[in-house]
């Protein structure tokens, strides 16, 4: 997640290409879970393609909105015209990253509960969303959430990787643990704005075991095709 206001200047433009860079590589985990889905059928799949649906968008939302940011910072137009223009796109990118970032853990974290009980997944939505909407500090609130979401989800895959011992869901775990540091960071970059470069360096890292899992993965596939 990132937020204009919270970035060092020197790192405005950098933010932009990491944002792409995590949407990148969740549209091709995307793309493998839609064709696993059209294999196997399993509803779980499908819950966790959407959310990672919902959390690509959130990167290339907020990536736009901050490219338009430094564009304006840069373009010769009067210093009002530029406060104006960054207030709007900091409001807009800002609240659309925690709207798409928040429904996509939600659905992931749903499908960690195994549970076709699906109003437990719309009471989730709901309680979070308006939660944010009517909160007076809604960016701390979704932070906090967020945390919440990350402990949990990330705790339910090194759980599967103590039981299973197997290392693509260990890379999976490491990876969301990775979230949840950068999360964590993201939050002392509200009067640290240092923190805002290292949680984008900590998504890095969490994007590379996910994008390495993916690996592994294809490479298990093609292995048993050939077998």
């Amino acid at each position: 997640m990132a937020i204009p206001y919270f970035s060092p200047g020197w790192f405005f433009g950098y933010d932009v290409i990491l944002e792409l860079t995590f949407a990148i590589i969740l549209f091709i985990v995307l793309l493998f879970a839609h064709r696993v889905y059209k294999t196997t059928s399993q509803r779980q799949v499908q819950i966790f393609g959407i959310g990672i649906t919902f959390l690509m968008g959130a990167y290339v939302v907020q990536s736009i909105f901050n490219f338009l940011t430094v564009y304006q910072l840069h373009n010769n137009i009067s210093f009002l015209s530029k406060a104006q223009y960054y207030l709007v796109y900091q409001f807009l990118g800002t609240y659309s990253n925690m709207l798409l970032m928040n429904v996509g853990l939600i659905l992931i974290l749903f499908m960690t509960f195994r549970t076709e009980n699906y109003k437990i997944l719309a009471i989730m939505l709901a309680t979070s969303l308006l939660s944010m909407l009517m909160c007076d500090s809604p960016f701390n609130l979704f932070s906090m959430l967020v945390t919440i979401y990350l402990i949990f989800i990330a705790w339910y895959f090194v759980r599967n990787y103590v039981t299973n011992r197997n290392k693509k869901t260990l890379l999976v775990a490491v990876a969301f643990i990775f979230l949840l540091l950068a999360n964590a960071h993201f939050i002392f970059s509200i009067n640290h704005q240092i923190f805002y470069v290292l949680g984008h360096l900590l998504e890095l890292i969490a994007y590379v075991f996910i994008l390495w899992n993916f690996y592994l993965v294809r490479k298990h596939d093609k292995k048993k095709r050939k077998a």
